[in-house]
């Protein structure tokens, strides 16, 4: 999906889950989500294609798009990949390098936490890897007033999502993921330890606590020599 796409797919998604719309309500027409996005029919039409899709909501040219579940009714996707479960029985070989931390502004981030650009973000890049070999390139960023009673350092803290869970009581309840085959440019190649342009995988998480909010985005590009993306599909 296109970033258009996602914001519209990604918006509905948290309100039939936070109840906003539920069961038998109807969600805005095409048009309305037009305007209210000031975007085009057709990344409108693939957002709700999608939802549709997955079982989310039903579609008719009578009555509009209704909601249909607030569960993932079409498939069930248990994900059997994270990093730590990936190379849980060997811990002790995965390592964490922090390259930056900083607090920036950012106009297209902030889109997404469907913030002000004024109000900052802490953006953290990271590469784990495992028996000293790059898997991951994160950047991943966090809105600022989350972390700001948070005073030690995580400069080399293996579990990050773990331990801000722990540090800021909140807790991480579901998340949706886009992934995307992209060709790895110059930093993500150099910190990969790959070949410039090698195809690779880019996968954007966004993650939210129980209230619904949008608490975590990552952007990561996975070396899949070593690491492989599995899902399993329950109908």
């Amino acid at each position: 999906m296109t970033k258009l796409n996602e914001k519209v797919y990604n918006t509905l998604l948290n309100q039939i889950h936070s109840g906003v719309y539920q069961v038998g309500d109807r969600i805005p027409t095409e048009k309305e989500l037009m305007n209210t996005f000031s975007i085009s029919r057709s990344p409108v039409r693939d957002a709700l294609l999608k939802l549709q899709n997955e079982g989310y909501i039903e579609r008719s040219p009578r009555t509009g798009s209704v909601v249909r579940s607030s569960t993932r009714v079409n498939e069930t996707i248990n994900f059997k990949g994270g990093f730590s479960k990936y190379f849980g029985n060997n811990w002790d070989k995965i390592s964490t390098s922090t390259l930056e931390i900083s607090t920036v502004l950012d106009k297209e981030v902030s889109s997404v936490f469907q913030q002000d650009f004024n109000e900052p973000l802490l953006k953290i890049i990271r590469v784990r890897k495992f028996n000293n070999e790059p898997v991951f390139f994160l950047r991943t960023h966090y809105p600022q007033d989350l972390i700001n009673n948070i005073t030690e350092e995580f400069q080399d803290i293996n579990n990050l999502r773990d331990w801000i869970q722990q540090k800021t009581g909140i807790t991480f309840k579901y998340s949706n993921e886009t992934i995307e085959a992209v060709q790895a440019d110059k930093i993500v190649s150099n910190n990969l330890d790959i070949e410039l342009g090698q195809a690779i995988l880019k996968i954007n998480r966004l993650t939210y606590d129980t209230n619904h909010r949008l608490v975590e985005f990552v952007e990561y590009y996975v070396n899949t020599d070593i690491w492989k993306y599995h899902i399993d599909y329950e109908y």
